[in-house]
């Protein structure tokens, strides 16, 4: 993970990393990605719970990122987050646990398509 990034790149990478493991965790729950009520929910979700309240417009940018991404992650390598990894990726307090090389990667990837935008 780079040092140089500003707080708001990596906040939205954050969240962004936030979303497209719910995605991939809710594939591999249901067999389908989640519902855009889902989506809309997980965003408010993670804005309360790092207690920081974007703008609307970037909340939706955002989150219409994390399918896309998601899938090809899934396309790519496979990936399928069971419980295990799931109990991996987040800490007790359900906050990403940046100490998880997975977490990493996802977020690096998301940080990435950030930048091209």
């Amino acid at each position: 993970m780079a040092l140089s990034v500003d707080a708001d790149s990596r906040g939205k990478a954050e969240k962004l990393t936030f979303l497209v493991i719910s995605h991939l965790a809710t594939k591999f729950a249901s067999g389908d990605w989640m519902s855009v009520e889902n989506t809309v929910e997980s965003s408010a979700y993670w804005a309360e719970s790092v207690q920081r309240d974007d703008d609307v417009v970037g909340r939706v940018m955002v989150a219409s990122m994390a399918l896309s991404i998601a899938k090809a992650i899934e396309g790519e390598t496979g990936l399928t987050l069971n419980g295990s990894a799931l109990a991996s990726i987040f800490d007790s307090n359900l906050r990403l646990d940046f100490a998880c090389a997975l977490t990493r990667d996802i977020f690096n990837r998301c940080l990435g398509v950030l930048t091209l935008r």
